[in-house]
């Protein structure tokens, strides 16, 4: 059993696994959205949504994993 407050793993591969995390799903919502904006007319509100994953997906992928 893990002491309380002791964690099971460090700061830094807590930051690399979230980065990570957050990288890989992000990725997959945006091909999720990308093949909506294509099967379907333009929509501005889903345009916006696929740029900041786009945002996302780049600055995660530069992050220092």
């Amino acid at each position: 059993m893990a002491r309380r407050g002791k964690s099971a793993m460090d700061a830094d591969s807590a930051r690399r696994f979230i980065l990570a995390t957050v990288h890989k799903e992000t990725a997959q919502l945006l091909k999720a959205v990308e093949e909506i904006c294509r099967r379907y007319p333009p929509s501005d509100d889903l345009n916006f949504v696929r740029y900041l994953l786009r945002m996302i997906v780049l600055e995660t992928d530069r992050a220092d994993l």
